[in-house]
């Protein structure tokens, strides 16, 4: 309730890039809302769902302030907890709340129309769900049986009907309320019994069920685990924050479970992280096993109206809950949350780069868990550098597993030179000698191969061998990926395809053939070496459904695959016991980014796959393939050696100052006339120098992908060094950006801000 007041106002957060926007509320309507209340808002000639982030009596300064026209639900779309969340968000990577609304909210929860009477047709309804019961006159049991028994002889279909009611409402009979869809009656005998008052049918909401989660059981825990365990326990309580830093196959799995099963205990939600889809799906088998009770699974690939429902559900709790997804879940309504666990906590898919709100899972997870009194497991057997540094400072505790669960090994490591390989013609197909060895000894016996190639399709592009000329997207200007299998070239950017010609288009005289190779080649080549073998292929091509990546890892799982190839897909934490040779083909292609993280990345990428051999009884090998057989991180990545590697890379960003040691934003400038958008980037580069410092603002230059979907793209990087406030800067960005919209020449320049940049 609201004192009764003349003028009431509410700012109010629309799922559009714009801050709250401040409306009227009528009086008679004052006693409706409330913080959190999902609102029917007009905004130009649309109407728009809203969420109330603030009522009060200031009247904002514009010279006609429209009303808020409704209630959309009738419970709030979103906590007070949800709310602050959003706002750290939009203010840590400049973005605004109405873009984290966006992202937060499923699709049905955040309606929008031209008319009033066509937005109320899109209102979200869970439905409704027909229930049944006895008729109050018949809840005795004289009254009931002479109903009966007037049906048995004339009516036998509805005297049958009666007794399967009976039968589902179980002891208590005569007031049950039984699910209509629990009956096999047939719909006309369902009617009739109602129409002669023998049931009486009641409709009500269809709400999303929840159940509380607890341990059903727990595999019993190594000593190195156990250990572990109790020092995860003792950092917890010191610390809200704890890297668990355990080598792959050292069964961090089993340390969440306990901890989360704690969490449950004490009647507290948690939420559990993995980086891909497939890992989501990949883990629910193992926590069904080890819970009874509802496990939560949140990610893109679920319907609209099951995103929804989710949502709906978890908003409706009060605790006691498991969700496990991906990026998108640490924004759901999450009640008394007790625990946060991010899997893989490396892995760069966490971070959200294509659209705002451009955040990092991860780091908003450690944030949300810190101002709600949980706590936050990172897992990983790699970690990122930042995580680790962290742990040194004390900022974050620090637990290490260092040895493998059970029998498992960590797996023997070659080094294995392709330039040597190929003068000695000991190479075919692109696979070495020493890796072809391996896999026929594995096939031969039994066992499971994992063949690495970070390249999907046949070849990256291809090339005439006259003049030169390679296939190009008209649309983004970078090489078209060839595939064999359709003989198309397509375009990994933009989806650009066109048919590979069999004549040069410049030179009309030679065949363009297919240079270097993907994933697809290497599938073609390693059938033709083994023909007995089953042979398959996980990349961005095969997997583009959640179910056909379901049925090829379930296939190899099972062991109905023997070799499976596949990009960075295959390196994500899965546990395939059969496994006891991997290959990694290409090491070369890894470290050739151009980025500062490139060698970090190439680390934890070897060192993962090279951890998906041996994982059960034998020691497993991996053959790690490369042209630089004495580069420092392949040769470290070998060894398993993460202090090294991450000494001689801290060594480099101090000394340039790349994070950890400084913060990087990134302003992406986009637009279709490469010269205005040149002017435009000098021109807000020139500003930010004037603002924040000449040597703090990189100038405006052409990203490593300059050009796509018709537009063309400039950068302009800002470093934020050590002791210097990261809010100040910010706002020194947002001033200048603010400035560079209000200029009539060049503000129809788009301009994207990533803050922390993967």
């Amino acid at each position: 309730m609201h004192p009764k007041v003349e003028n009431l106002y509410a700012d109010i957060v629309v799922p559009l890039a714009l801050r709250p926007l401040t409306f009227a509320i009528a009086p008679d309507m004052a006693d409706l809302f409330a913080v959190g209340s999902g609102v029917e808002v007009p905004i130009g000639n649309k109407i728009y769902t809203g969420i109330i982030k603030r009522i009060h009596t200031v009247r904002p300064p514009y010279k006609k302030i429209r009303e808020v026209m409704g209630v959309v639900r009738s419970e709030p779309l979103a906590s007070a907890e949800q709310l602050a969340l959003w706002k750290w968000i939009a203010d840590y990577y400049m973005c605004t709340e109405g873009e984290v609304m966006r992202a937060a909210l499923p699709s049905l929860l955040k309606p929008s129309a031209a008319t009033d009477d066509l937005f109320a047709e899109r209102v979200f309804s869970l439905g409704e769900v027909q229930y049944l019961s006895l008729a109050p006159s018949l809840r005795s049991e004289e009254a009931l049986s002479e109903a009966l028994d007037a049906l048995l002889p004339r009516r036998k279909a509805r005297y049958a009907a009666m007794m399967e009611f009976f039968e589902v409402a179980g002891t208590d009979r005569l007031d049950a309320e039984v699910p209509r869809k629990a009956l096999a009656a047939s719909t006309p005998i369902v009617n009739h019994l109602i129409e002669d008052g023998l049931l009486v049918s009641t409709l009500y909401e269809r709400t999303p069920q929840h159940y509380f989660a607890s341990l059903q059981r727990r595999r019993s825990l190594s000593e190195a685990q156990q250990q572990a365990l109790d020092k995860l326990h003792s950092e917890l309580a010191r610390h809200n924050t704890v890297l668990l830093h355990g080598v792959t196959g050292s069964g961090k799995t089993e340390l969440y479970i306990s901890l989360a099963a704690q969490a449950l205990e004490e009647g507290r939600s948690v939420l559990y992280l993995v980086p891909e889809l497939a890992l989501t799906e990949h883990l629910i088998g193992r926590l069904s096993e080890a819970f009874e009770g509802d496990l939560t699974v949140y990610h893109s690939h679920l319907t609209p109206r099951a995103r929804t429902e989710v949502y709906i559900k978890l908003s409706r709790s009060e605790g006691g809950h498991i969700v496990v997804g991906t990026r998108s879940a640490v924004l759901l309504p999450l009640a008394n949350l007790g625990l946060v666990i991010v899997d893989e906590e490396h892995d760069r898919s966490y971070k959200q780069e294509d659209c705002a709100p451009r955040f990092s899972a991860r780091d908003t997870a450690v944030w949300m868990a810190s101002n709600l009194g949980a706590k936050t497991v990172l897992g990983s057997a790699t970690p990122s550098l930042e995580s680790f540094q962290n742990a040194r400072i004390g900022k974050y505790g620090y637990v290490p597993l260092g040895e493998r669960y059970g029998e498992g090994q960590l797996p023997w490591v070659m080094i294995s030179d392709t330039i040597r390989s190929a003068k000695r013609g000991e190479r075919r197909g692109h696979i070495n000698k020493e890796l072809a060895d391996e896999i026929g000894a594995a096939i031969a016996e039994g066992r499971q191969v994992m063949l690495f190639q970070n390249r999907r399709g046949f070849a990256p592009y291809i090339e005439c061998p006259d003049c030169g000329w390679s296939g190009r997207c008209p649309k983004c200007g970078v090489t078209l990926t060839f595939y064999k299998s359709d003989r198309k070239m397509r375009c990994n950017l933009c989806g650009y395809t066109s048919t590979a010609p069999t004549k040069c288009p410049s030179c009309h005289t030679a065949e363009p053939q297919p240079q270097g190779f993907g994933t697809e080649k290497i599938e073609e080549a390693v059938q033709e070496l083994f023909p007995t073998a089953r042979v398959s292929r996980l990349d961005g091509d095969t997997a583009s459904s959640g179910g056909r990546m379901r049925s090829i890892i379930n296939s190899f799982e099972s062991g109905q695959t023997d070799i499976l190839v596949g990009t960075t897909l295959i390196t994500k934490g899965f546990d395939f016991e059969g496994v006891s040779v991997v290959g990694v083909l290409n090491a070369d292609n890894l470290l050739s980014r151009p980025d500062f993280r490139a060698d970090e990345r190439t680390f934890q990428t070897l060192v993962q796959i090279a951890g998906r051999a041996g994982r059960k009884d034998d020691r497993g090998r991996t053959i790690i393939q490369t042209s630089q057989p004495e580069n420092t991180t392949i040769r470290q990545a070998a060894r398993g050696d993460y202090y090294a590697m991450f000494c001689s890379q801290m060594r480099d960003r101090e000394a340039f100052g790349y994070p950890p040691f400084a913060r990087l934003v990134v302003l992406s400038l986009k637009y279709n006339s490469y010269d205005l958008l040149l002017h435009g980037a000098r021109r807000l580069a020139s500003r930010l120098k004037e603002l924040i410092g000449p040597e703090a603002v990189t100038d405006a230059h052409i990203p490593p992908v300059g050009r796509t979907a018709e537009n063309f793209f400039m950068e302009i990087v800002v470093r934020i060094e050590r002791g210097r406030s990261p809010s100040e800067v910010k706002s020194l960005i947002r001033e200048a950006l603010v400035e560079f919209a209000r200029d009539k020449v060049v503000r129809r320049i788009a301009v994207a801000v990533n803050v922390d940049p993967q």
